[in-house]
């Protein structure tokens, strides 16, 4: 047998356990940091944890137990006393992740698109620092994300993750306003978008997906990453008394979850129901709204990494998470 065929039996075989086998959490924290608004996006690169706000003008950088190193501005927005940029002005930044392409390491950072021309901005941001953020308007990628989907005229996108996998982009939107949906792009045609080599992509997939509820309410996906050594793209979700994009609402809990990228064929829509467990500490429901999750260290077994929460008041919430694949084939 080939390498190639090998490497291919070895990662379906441990998609497969990924979708048959048990998670177990475990958190440890919070550390919470009031002078980082909102955390909204994260992800691990260089020993560092790279974070975004959604009403921040800065990307963070943070240490493994969460202080504060570093910031880059990433626009002159203007900002209010407390230092968070106004509600009808922010850029959302809600999706981050780290992109290797034409030997540069990336932040990439995406406005959620849920409010037209604020909040359809995205931005290239070198993990080294030595060059200026990089802007691209999204609005021809989001639009074309809606129609995709069916969305009714005026309906707009609700981006809230970002995750690379294997040369795809998968973009996550939020189902609090409309569905929660995954679309894929390949990451060259991606980057070419981001440079404005091209105007459009013409290759997108999309996969519906249907989430656990909570008090009545549908999670909508909220973070993403990718877990390699089982192939999958793990996502957190959140519960949220708000049926818009655009407000806040009561936070009733949140998610993690995984999907077997062996699942995702052929537009196949998504039953995650039972590839989700709901966050808990000290026996209680945990009522954080997860952002998102950056992994840093990860085997065919177990991850490590952390999460970042952002509770509408102004500060952002960091937990230390160990995920860990148990023989349990409870889902």
């Amino acid at each position: 047998m080939n390498l190639r065929l090998w490497a291919g039996l070895l990662l379906a075989i441990a998609a497969w356990s990924a979708q048959a086998a048990d998670l177990s959490i475990r958190l440890t924290g919070p550390v919470v940091r009031p002078e980082l608004s909102s955390g909204s996006g994260m992800t691990w690169h260089g020993g560092r944890y790279f974070v975004v706000g959604d009403d921040a003008a800065y990307l963070f950088t943070l240490d493994p137990k969460f202080a504060i190193s570093g910031r880059t501005r990433l626009a002159r927005f203007p900002v209010q006393a407390d230092g968070r940029i106004a509600k009808h002005l922010k850029p959302d930044y809600e999706a981050m992740a780290t992109v290797t392409h034409a030997g540069a390491v990336w932040n990439l950072i995406l406005g959620s698109g849920s409010r037209r021309g604020t909040r359809q901005t995205g931005l290239l941001v070198a993990t080294d620092g030595r060059s200026a953020p990089r802007t691209r308007d999204m609005a021809a990628l989001y639009g074309d994300f809606a129609r995709l989907a069916g969305f009714a005229p005026g309906v707009l996108v609700n981006i809230e993750a970002l995750a690379i996998a294997r040369g795809d982009a998968w973009f996550f939107n939020r189902g609090n306003a409309v569905r929660n949906i995954l679309y894929r792009v390949s990451v060259d045609d991606l980057m070419a978008y981001m440079g404005g080599s091209i105007d459009r992509i013409e290759h997108i997939d999309l996969h519906e997906a249907s989430l656990p509820r909570l008090g009545g309410r549908e999670a909508g996906f909220s973070g993403a990453d990718y877990w390699p050594e089982i192939d999958s793209l793990v996502f957190t979700a959140s519960v949220e008394g708000a049926d818009n994009a655009i407000d806040d609402g009561a936070v009733l809990g949140s998610y993690v979850g995984l999907i077997a990228l062996a699942r995702l064929k052929d537009r196949a829509p998504l039953d995650l129901r039972e590839s989700a467990w709901l966050l808990t500490q000290r026996g209680m429901v945990l009522k954080t709204k997860v952002e998102s999750i950056a992994l840093r260290q990860t085997t065919a077994r177990r991850a490590r990494g952390a999460l970042v929460s952002d509770n509408d008041d102004g500060s952002s919430e960091f937990f230390d998470v160990e995920l860990t694949l148990t023989s349990a084939a409870r889902r």
